[in-house]
């Protein structure tokens, strides 16, 4: 026989030995009358681990069943259970058991999805892979797929040691995260082959895992990163995560390594009179011709843009501190015919370190989207998946892209709030300074309030710590923590990030080089900002980068530091981070869907952001009607009943906006023996049909109401007849003849039509260019026709013998604005 041969069945031999030694010392399991050996292996897992295991939830890791073997090799196993009475969530251990369902040891307890307010399962498993929904708040809105490696070589000394701490082996699960673009009832998974099939509330999906793409539309699906950190990063969360030494051992490291720095940077200045490093030595970091093209291009007919120059606060200021100048490059997006959407200045607050500079750069939000995104390793959610770690890949957003910079603290550095459209990863902290967008792409600072939920019309958020400024005091609450270090708000000096507004709706990001939160928050006073909240800090994560993106698969990217000598490369926000962050991209100035926009000759702002389109389309044999469509928050709407119909209704209320005046839809009068309606500053003038609709003006908001009785918040109304009724067209008309409708849509826009054409016909078109609600405005005698400002045929009127509806401009700001308001 073969030596080899030999020692195998040598091997094996001993290995029964071993195994018949520890079944004897072993005490006997429980004898539960029915039990099964798998019911008998989890009530002794629930006993050693203190927790509540799913019966019938435990699963090898491999997929094969149970053996005899197990009792000396041990194998991996996982299970859905729960602690106390919380969630259950998705753990994995290693285990000897034996065929009766004794348990010999458990060790690596892992829990690898850590989500204390999510339900993870029910499990669905196949060889080396599991699938489960999470259900959060009564609804599910993702799902997770883990695929288990057998086995290999180390991928990286710290990838091992990472995912050896973290989820007991040194191999990581390949992780799939599912994102449902509206949340479901339930979600039901079940393995097709190498295929997963999702239902849920009748939809279903399937998810490639292959091809990493999920069919039909309606969800998401992406491949969680490795994580990848820096050594330095990696060395310092690993050791600071380690029970026996914890966060204050690196504080205090952090503390003296940082103040011999500082006090070595302040002697050096002190003695040569030279600049300690060149972080933030030079502004004008584009090449000179860039900067005078930009410098060219500044000029604006809004006197709030840029903002004012600052005096410098140590009284003898350098070179440009305090003055505003335009900020990016030339090959940086705008939009056409704008002045720059970027200006900078830089300020010195310390006088024991005059050479500490405190950048500011101001973003016109008038030009401007802000967005946010979570990460792939912080913040970590409460429920669901982690973020993606980079810039969603809209090809809308992508070809807008501009900028992106650093988000806020870690989620173990007090556990502050982040929703990412609308996905809540960690429920919002009263009392915490906030940045939100909303739906319409306001941004909002502020003090969040009582509530821990997401008020409608809220997209993103994110918080972090007590304001630094607020109602322009610093530090109201008089905080002395900022950023885990020991020591008060004057402690060690770092480079710090912050985010500001002021009364006039700008907004600053701030970088401070070598600076303490108090210095921060009065750079931020001194802007002129009302309220703001502190960012991220330390050189690795504190950046702000100027992007572009041509071809973002191809790696076809371009970006730039806002400051000579930011710690941060140029895949950092495009590709991979690992902390949250913010990102800046132009206004979207593209047409609205569903027809041959083009923008109108008069807008009721700037040029360069035309907000009223028009189009023509034939809508029938002979039939032809011109359309205008302009979001709702740009126009306010005066009615008017004409002078036919009431001679006493005068245009006071518009005299003064005279100006703004864009356009006037003439709607002719009504028959005085069936009047269609009318009511002007709260009077009405002509009573209303029982079976009529009404437009009806409620401060600056339009809504369509049916009935004879205007509602008691209405100050202005006209009487017409309905056209749409939640999509359905519902007028029956067929006489082709002058008509005046208007129209309004789910997102906030309102369509007008003006044009020679059945009434359904007219419906239908105000339906196909998104309207949802409709009423057709004429009257049967008089002139019916749309005007507007600039008119070849003469200019508007302040009156018409007809009733009329005045279109007013509103003036264009940055959407801008303080979080109470919305609040309250």
């Amino acid at each position: 026989m073969p030596v080899d041969s030999r020692w195998s069945l040598l091997s094996r031999a001993l290995a029964l030995l071993v195994g018949a030694a520890a079944l004897s010392a072993v005490e006997a399991p429980e004898r539960v009358p029915g039990a099964t050996p798998a019911e008998r292996l989890e009530a002794r897992v629930a006993r050693v681990t203190g927790l509540s295991l799913d019966a019938g939830g435990l699963r090898y890791e491999d997929g094969a069943p149970a053996s005899a073997w197990d009792a000396v090799r041990g194998r991996r196993v996982l299970f859905t259970a729960r602690r106390d009475l919380g969630p259950r969530e998705l753990y994995r251990a290693e285990l000897r058991a034996t065929p009766q369902g004794g348990l010999l040891s458990l060790r690596r307890l892992a829990n690898l999805t850590r989500s204390p307010l999510g339900d993870d399962g029910p499990l669905t498993a196949r060889a080396h892979a599991v699938a489960f929904p999470t259900r959060a708040f009564g609804q599910v809105q993702s799902a997770t797929v883990l695929r288990f490696p057998q086995g290999g070589p180390w991928r990286g000394l710290r990838s091992g040691i990472t995912h050896l701490l973290t989820e007991g082996s040194r191999l990581a699960p390949v992780r799939y995260d599912l994102r449902l673009d509206r949340p479901v009832r339930a979600l039901t998974l079940a393995w097709e082959g190498e295929r997963l099939i999702a239902t849920g509330d009748g939809q279903r999906w399937t998810l490639d895992l292959g091809r990493v793409e999920v069919t039909p539309s309606g969800a998401t699906l992406a491949r969680v990163p490795e994580l990848d950190k820096p050594l330095v990063l990696w060395a310092v969360d690993t050791v600071r995560g380690l029970s026996w030494v914890g966060p204050t051992p690196i504080a205090w490291l952090e503390r003296n390594v940082f103040g011999a720095r500082d006090r070595w940077r302040r002697w050096a200045y002190r003695s040569f009179g030279a600049r300690p490093s060149n972080e933030g030595s030079s502004l004008a970091v584009e090449a000179p011709e860039d900067t005078a093209a930009l410098a060219a291009s500044a000029t604006s007919d809004d006197p709030s843009w840029p903002p004012p120059a600052i005096a410098p606060p140590l009284g003898h200021g350098e070179r440009a501190e305090g003055l505003w100048v335009p900020a990016g490059t030339a090959w940086l997006r705008r939009l056409e015919g704008a002045p720059p959407a970027f200006h900078r200045t830089f300020l010195r607050l310390d006088r024991e370190r005059p050479y500490a500079r405190i950048v500011a750069l101001a973003m016109d939000m008038r030009q401007l989207d802000l967005g946010m995104q979570a990460g792939v390793e912080d913040p970590i959610p409460v429920v669901g998946p982690r973020g993606e770690g980079r810039v969603p890949r809209d090809p809308g957003l992508l070809n807008r892209l501009v900028g992106a910079f650093n988000g806020a603290f870690k989620s173990e550095h007090g556990g502050y709030g982040m929703v990412v459209s609308r996905r809540v990863l960690l429920p919002p902290r009263p009392g915490a300074a906030t940045v939100a967008t909303l739906d319409d792409g306001t941004v909002a600072l502020g003090t969040w309030g009582p509530t821990t939920t997401l008020p409608t019309g809220f997209s993103s958020l994110r918080q972090n710590l007590d304001p630094l400024v607020a109602d322009g005091v610093e530090n109201p609450a008089r905080r002395s923590l900022w950023g885990f270090v020991l020591g008060g708000i004057e402690s060690t000096p770092t480079v710090r990030s912050g985010l500001c507004s002021d009364p006039q709706n700008r907004l600053y990001y701030l970088w401070g080089e070598e600076t303490t939160a108090r210095h921060l928050g009065r750079a931020m006073r001194l802007l002129g900002c009302s309220y703001g909240m502190h960012l991220d800090m330390n050189p690795s994560h504190a950046v702000f980068h100027f992007v572009r993106v041509d071809d973002i698969h191809r790696h076809q990217t371009t970006y730039q530091q806002l400051v000579r000598g930011m710690s941060s490369g140029g895949d950092r926000f495009l590709y991979y981070t690992l902390k949250d962050f913010f990102y800046v991209s132009l206004r979207d100035t593209s047409a609205p869907p569903g027809g041959a926009w083009r923008p109108s000759g008069v807008q009721p702002g700037t040029a360069w952001l035309p907000e009223l389109f028009e189009l023509e389309r034939e809508l029938g044999p002979g039939e032809r009607a011109r359309l205008w469509t302009v979001p709702l928050g740009r126009v306010r709407l005066r009615l008017r009943a004409g002078r036919l119909e009431s001679p006493e209704d005068a245009l006071t209320t518009l005299s003064e906006d005279g100006a703004r005046v864009l356009g006037a839809l003439e709607l002719g009068a009504s028959d005085p023996m069936e009047p269609s309606g009318a009511m002007v500053d709260g009077r009405v003038l002509q009573p209303f049909p029982e079976s009529g609709t009404r437009l009806e003006v409620h401060g600056d908001g339009v809504q369509l109401v049916d009935g004879a009785i205007p509602t008691t918040e209405a100050r202005e109304a006209l009487g017409g007849r309905r056209a749409l009724d939640h999509g359905s067209v519902v007028t029956v008309d067929t006489a082709v003849r002058p008509r005046v409708a208007l129209g309004l849509t789910e997102d906030g826009r309102l369509v007008l039509l003006e044009g020679v054409t059945a009434g359904t016909r007219a419906a239908e078109a105000l339906a196909s260019l998104g309207a949802t609600e409709a009423v057709l405005l004429e009257r049967p005698r008089g002139e019916l026709r749309v005007r507007w400002r600039g008119d070849p045929e003469g200019p508007l009127r302040s009156g018409y013998p007809g009733a009329t509806v005045y279109l007013l401009g509103v003036p264009e700001a940055p959407r801008v604005v303080r979080l109470e308001a919305l609040t309250r």
